[in-house]
């Protein structure tokens, strides 16, 4: 959680063990961390179904109401609900389905689905994603070019990578970013609008990008000076 959450955060003699209603209900990223020794465990599989397309796909008029299926059933897993901390269009997503879910805190299989790897503390976990979680959330699919093994990568919206490097992207959601996701959402229920390349995205969300650092900057500042 950077200061700018911090600041808004309630305080914690109010209620310790609550969830923190201000970040998820402003889509703030931040983390709930356990204390218990972690040893590392085998991470069991969570998605199935490949977002592998042969040459020449296109979506028929079926397949973002068979991309919502998938990603709300991947939601509903207790260690995928981690995503309302995570803040930007992947809390948006979550926000869509199930935003009277609030988690209060890692859930119950967090030793399975915690980090690993030997540079984390394996004494406060939290859950994590895979990139495959992320991508099924995300409606992404690698699609055959006809040229060997390359694909083109195509998503009905933008990763969580594309989204923070954008210009809608200022540590919480935004009127300007929730229009952005109904304008995407209306045109794709009326089948007008295309799943869009990772190149699309970037030139799409590249509005006031550097207003929208400048912003950040000046804000981070205030917070500073208040915390």
């Amino acid at each position: 959680m950077d200061v700018v959450a911090v600041s808004q955060a309630p305080s914690p003699e109010s209620n310790p063990y609550s969830p923190l209603p201000v970040e998820t209900m402003r889509g703030i990223k931040f983390k709930v961390l356990l204390h218990v020794w972690h040893s590392p465990v085998s991470r069991p599989r969570t998605v199935y179904q490949s977002n592998w397309r042969p040459p020449g796909w296109e979506p028929d008029k079926y397949e973002y109401m068979n991309y919502e299926l998938r990603r709300n059933q991947l939601l509903r897993l207790p260690h995928v609900r981690v995503v309302a901390a995570q803040g930007g269009i992947i809390w948006r997503l979550w926000k869509q389905e199930i935003a009277s879910d609030i988690p209060s805190g890692p859930s119950r299989d967090v030793q399975f689905f915690a980090d690993a790897s030997r540079h984390t503390s394996h004494q406060y976990i939290f859950d994590t994603l895979t990139e495959e979680e992320i991508e099924t959330l995300c409606g992404l699919y690698y699609v055959g070019t006809g040229r060997g093994d390359q694909t083109t990568i195509l998503s009905w919206w933008p990763t969580p990578a594309l989204w923070s490097t954008s210009g809608l992207d200022v540590g919480y959601w935004t009127h300007s970013a929730e229009k952005m996701f109904q304008s995407r959402l209306t045109a794709i229920r009326e089948g007008q609008a295309n799943l869009r390349t990772s190149r699309k995205w970037k030139g799409e969300l590249s509005f006031y990008k550097n207003q929208t650092r400048k912003f950040i900057a000046a804000v981070k500042m205030q917070c500073i000076t208040l915390l």
